[in-house]
Formats: structure tokens, C-alpha cells, sequence
């Protein structure tokens, strides 16, 4: 009986020691947790593949995904497909997602690609927010307002000149001693030595 209970015992110690599925790995793996998102949005695994695979941050381009599916009328592929064509899948996520919620706009994902083209998509969302709800303003003419804002380069401004000096340089007094001559077309070649007198 006490040898049994001791094998049972140390059965009981490698089932510890030895776990059969490193979880703590799996939960550590972006990959894995890309593919485990957007399997739960019902998005075909082929294109869960490519996109995770291709992904710099597999896990940002999920949590982008879902939560732009999630809290917008948006289709979670579009919603993907979005994520994956930015360098910054949660500002583009913030700026879908701000501007939906705020203006209530109906044509998400023209909110989506507007946000998706912005340099600055945080920024672009609070250009919408803030002139859709001060003046009278529709979505659309915000949505081209705030992105044509962002395309015209603002170095153009011609630069202006400096106003003229209440003290002007005057130009230089030439001594009397120094002879301009008179023709200036004639040139003044070098002096040479054997044509000067001794005397001169």
C-alpha cells in the first residue's frame, strides 16, 4: 500500500514538472494570438494567414481589426484589410472608432478609408469631430476638408524681404591720389620695366 501511494505520488510530480501543452508559450505567441482573434470575427483562414504572416505586430493588427468590427458597422475582412496597410494599426483604429461614434456617420467605411490615407489619423479624427459639431458641416465635406489639409505642403508661404535700412552703407571714398582712367574699354596691361625711364 505505501509503495503504491509513493508511485502515485511521484506520477503526480512529473505530471507537474512535465505540463503537456506549453501554455505559457502559446499565450506569448503573436502569431498564434492573430490567428485566434480574427478566427473568433469568422474571417476565412486563408486570408487569417496571409494577413498574421505578413503582420509586423500580428498582435496589434488583430486587437485593430476586431475592435473597429466591433464598435463600427464594418465587416471585420474590410476591417483587416485596413489594419494590414498601416503602420499604425491602433491610431487608424481610434480615428475609425472616434469618428463613427461621434458624428454617427452611416458610410463607415468611407470613415475607414479616409482614416486609413491620413498621415495622422488621430489627429485627422479630432479635424472631423471638431468641425462637424461646431459648424454646419456634413460628414463628407469634413471627411475632404481635413484630409486635403494634410496634402497641401505648408512651406509654400513665399518668404518676404527684409525691409530697407533707415541707415544705408554709403559707398566707399576713393583718395584723390588714385587715377580711374578714363577710357574703361581700353585695357591697362602689365607695366613693363624696360620702357620706364630712370627718371620717371
Amino acid at each position: 500500500m505505501q509503495i503504491g501511494a509513493a508511485q502515485l505520488a511521484m506520477a503526480s510530480l512529473l505530471t507537474i514538472a512535465i505540463p503537456s501543452k506549453p501554455a505559457a508559450a502559446a499565450s506569448t505567441n503573436d502569431f498564434q494570438f492573430c490567428a485566434n482573434y480574427l478566427r473568433r470575427a469568422s474571417i476565412s483562414p486563408e486570408l487569417i494567414s496571409q494577413a498574421c504572416s505578413e503582420a509586423l505586430s500580428p498582435k496589434e493588427l488583430a486587437k485593430c481589426a476586431i475592435r473597429i468590427n466591433v464598435q463600427t458597422p464594418t465587416p471585420a475582412s474590410d476591417a483587416l484589410t485596413a489594419c494590414l496597410r498601416v503602420r499604425r494599426p491602433q491610431d487608424l483604429a481610434t480615428c475609425a472608432v472616434d469618428i463613427g461614434k461621434s458624428t454617427r456617420s452611416k458610410d463607415a467605411l468611407a470613415v475607414l478609408d479616409y482614416c486609413r490615407r491620413s498621415l495622422l489619423p488621430v489627429r485627422f479624427s479630432e479635424c472631423v469631430i471638431g468641425l462637424t459639431r461646431e459648424i454646419d458641416y456634413s460628414i463628407p465635406s469634413a471627411l475632404n476638408a481635413c484630409i486635403t489639409a494634410e496634402d497641401f505642403p505648408r512651406n509654400l508661404t513665399p518668404a518676404i524681404a527684409p525691409p530697407p535700412s533707415s541707415n544705408p552703407t554709403q559707398p566707399p571714398n576713393v583718395p584723390s591720389s588714385v587715377q580711374i582712367p578714363q577710357n574703361p574699354t581700353t585695357p591697362i596691361g602689365p607695366i613693363n620695366p624696360t620702357n620706364v625711364s630712370p627718371n620717371s
